[in-house]
């Protein structure tokens, strides 16, 4: 009988002690760690609480509860504290660095990488940090957005190659550090056929190292009728030569007859290039 009682505690006792465990030591890991040590224990995670700490990193446990070493019935859950870095940080200097890396440093830091935009510098290398607001060595409370301003690289300016022969064209864009991309269909222009007729980054402005300018090609002038006007006023010739797309050059003899149109360079009814130029000649000797 005193066996069988011995027998029966000692297996009360087993199932008891067999429904608790341990808290793992969770202070100074990750949250993720922790919650994966929870997970490996058959631990649960109650909930998650974070308040600002000068002792332990952003983002790593300061506290639990139950805490690391005491007993918890299995299956249970644990309450994490965790650590969101000191009250007031202070912005690193993140200038020079590339962007991936000084947007890791601002996190690591406790701040939020904020807007990037993007500019021009003689100093820092295309795709590096220029500059941050608020710049670095400056206090501000976690999770703060700093803006970046990132380098395009030195400025090319872009040069005229409108009216150029394509190949010309390219090459000097190419001769700068930009792409060259040609467009899909050519265009009639007052430029002859085969040349450049437009650019999409006009001379004079900047661009980066490695931007793309778009060269249209040039089907050269549009062919279009001339009108008679052989008999009118100069001044009516004109605006009517101007408005099919000419442009006008009267000549009036030593000894004039008026102001009629007596002929024109060519003839109305035959055709001439779209902003060529129309001589017009008034009466006279």
């Amino acid at each position: 009988g005193v066996l069988l009682a011995l027998g029966l505690g000692t297996g009360v006792w087993y199932i008891n002690a067999g429904q608790f465990t341990k808290v793992p030591n969770l202070l100074g890991k990750t949250e993720a760690q922790a919650k994966s040590d929870l997970s490996a224990a058959g631990l649960g995670v109650k909930r998650v609480d974070r308040k600002f700490s000068d002792t332990f990193d952003r983002g790593t446990v300061m506290d639990s509860d139950p805490e690391s070493g005491k007993r918890i019935r299995g299956n249970g859950a644990v309450a994490l504290t965790v650590s969101r870095g000191p009250e007031v940080v202070v912005v690193p200097d993140v200038t020079g660095r590339p962007l991936e890396e000084a947007k890791a440093e601002l996190v690591k830091s406790g701040l939020a990488p904020g807007m990037v935009t993007q500019a021009f510098s003689q100093d820092v290398a295309q795709g590096s940090v220029v500059s941050t607001n608020p710049p670095g060595g400056q206090k501000r409370s976690p999770d703060t957005a700093v803006a970046l301003v990132v380098s395009k690289g030195r400025p090319v300016q872009v040069t005229s190659v409108v009216g150029r022969p394509l190949d010309q064209a390219r090459a000097a864009l190419q001769d700068l550090g930009l792409k060259v991309e040609t467009a899909a269909e050519e265009v009639n222009s007052p430029f002859p056929a085969g040349t450049v007729a437009n650019q999409s980054i006009g001379a004079g402005s900047q661009a980066a190292t490695g931007d793309t300018v778009t060269l249209t090609v040039s089907k050269g002038p549009r062919q279009i009728p001339v009108p008679n006007v052989t008999g009118q006023e100069a001044d009516v010739a004109r605006k009517t030569l101007e408005g099919a797309g000419f442009k006008v050059k009267v000549e009036r003899p030593l000894i004039s007859f008026g102001n009629t149109v007596d002929a024109q360079s060519v003839p109305g009814g035959q055709s001439a290039p779209e902003g060529s130029t129309i001589v017009l000649r008034t009466k006279g000797l």
